[in-house]
């Protein structure tokens, strides 16, 4: 190859880094829609969100409108969006994963955006929820039996262990509908689901098990005539006597949905490579690369050949203070109690995956390091052996590789993306029938009792009797 092939080679590497280092910093990009949200400003918020010109964010597009279109009440725009989303993740993850030789010459950042998966399951959720105000009780079904699906199928597909693989929510929510309907015996089946998923839950994400699933369990099982269960779910959860009462399925559930999501941000710190790495595979220089920064210990400089920058995604160190939901109406006041906490799983996710994020950034990098020695060595040796300008070509020769090694370390970054409109926690609230067409007041309040957030809603009134769901959005 000649010396100006090499040469346009590493300027078009280099270029082509420098491109997509431009990538990363999504949730500054959204900063200015999540502010006008938080003001209720539904037309601003959607006016601030640009169409992507590729695929890297096409999909958070599509989440982000499909979330705002909900709130403003624009309900068939809203499924039309979520819609799109699952079309794009299904595309997704029918092309290969992450370790592809593409990747490996550029960061995480300008990948295609996939979803997390407690992201996926919760288009579900406001794709039942947008079906429930357009009065298509069965189509909310649909969407509750298909959520569960694919978190299963998603979980099969990882590359590493997730203790998020059963959302609770979804199928505590999936049996009230079904009760909602008459399908007992189907509701019951998502009762028991329901239990399973949030005893994983309280150890892997500290939500405990609401206790009014546990009265629906048993309320479920004496309907259906399954006494051996009341009397085990009786004794298992110590029900008193009142609890148990059977209350009537004519209520209204209010899904309360609180703040934002946290938002990742980018840390960077160096790993040194030994001199003794050298020549040895990618994956095993990088393994070993990752176990240094597991056990860190005091690095010999003599023994080091080189530093290698890397950029990982972290949420902020500290959850958000605890909190808790009052929502009242004319007559009297309701707790609400907590079923979906979309801070802890996101956050326990990461802490899962990062260990695979570690690896796969280590190799990256290395990869860049040793493309820029490549490129090095190869201007070094183009010429042939009559060429009198050695000293020019070596100087060419480290001139590019390093130009090449600061472009590869300047344009890497993490992954910060994720879809920020998205509450931080879920709360119910079981509003009595009679409360059919009310004004109610939310409340929220912190770990001390003080209120520090008011909402005042109307509630649209019913047309038919029985079960009503609602859900509504405060913001921080």
């Amino acid at each position: 190859m000649c010396r100006g092939s090499v040469v346009f080679i590493a300027i078009g590497c280099m270029a082509a880094l420098l491109f997509n280092g431009c990538a990363a910093s999504y949730s500054s990009y959204l900063a200015p829609s999540l502010n006008r949200l938080a003001r209720e400003d539904y037309d601003g918020a959607l006016t601030k969100i640009e169409k992507p010109d590729g695929l890297t964010n096409k999909l958070l597009y599509r989440l982000e409108r499909g979330l705002i279109f909900h709130y403003q009440g624009e309900y068939q725009k809203s499924n039309q969006e979520f819609e799109w989303a699952e079309n794009i993740i299904e595309r997704l993850y029918t092309k290969s994963l992450s370790r592809s030789i593409a990747s490996l010459l550029t960061n995480d950042a300008i990948i295609a955006y996939r979803g997390e998966e407690f992201e996926r399951v919760m288009i579900h959720y406001y794709r039942a929820m947008n079906y429930e105000r357009l009065g298509d009780r069965q189509s909310v079904l649909v969407e509750c039996r298909k959520a569960n699906l694919k978190l299963a199928k998603y979980s099969q597909r990882s590359e590493y262990e997730l203790s998020y693989r059963n959302d609770a929510f979804l199928q505590y929510i999936t049996g009230m509908f079904f009760e909602a309907e008459g399908e007992f015996n189907d509701a019951y089946v998502s009762y028991r689901l329901a239990e399973k998923g949030y005893k994983a839950y309280a150890n892997s994400f500290n939500t405990p098990m609401p206790r009014m699933l546990i009265l629906d369990l048993v309320r479920s099982a004496e309907r259906l005539g399954y006494k051996d269960d009341v009397i085990n779910y009786k004794n298992r959860y110590s029900l008193k006597e009142e609890e148990t009462r059977k209350p009537a399925v004519d209520d209204i559930v209010v899904f309360v949905e609180v703040g934002f999501v946290p938002r990742k941000h980018q840390i960077e710190f160096e790993l040194p490579i030994y001199e003794d790495d050298r020549g040895l595979p990618v994956w095993m220089v990088s393994d070993r690369a990752r176990s240094r920064f597991r056990y860190s210990s005091t690095y010999r400089r003599s023994s080091v050949d080189y530093w290698l920058r890397v950029a990982l995604p972290e949420y902020h160190d500290r959850m958000s203070p605890p909190l808790s939901v009052r929502v009242s109406n004319r007559e009297e006041s309701f707790n609400g109690v907590i079923v979906e906490d979309l801070e802890a799983i996101a956050r326990k996710a990461l802490v899962e995956k990062y260990d695979h994020i570690l690896l796969r950034t280590i190799a990256r990098n290395i990869s860049k390091y040793m493309a820029s020695k490549a490129i090095e060595k190869a201007i070094t040796d183009s010429g042939d052996d009559e060429d009198k300008n050695e000293d020019v070509r070596r100087g060419m020769g480290t001139l590019f590789g390093w130009l090449f090694n600061i472009f590869g370390s300047t344009t890497e970054a993490a992954d910060t993306r994720n879809w920020l409109s998205l509450p931080r926690q879920i709360y119910v609230v079981r509003l009595p029938g009679e409360s059919k067409s009310s004004a109610i007041k939310i409340e929220l309040l912190d770990s001390s009792g003080r209120v520090v957030k008011v909402k005042e809603v109307s509630l649209d009134k019913r047309s038919t009797d029985g079960r009503a769901f609602v859900n509504l959005r405060i913001f921080l």
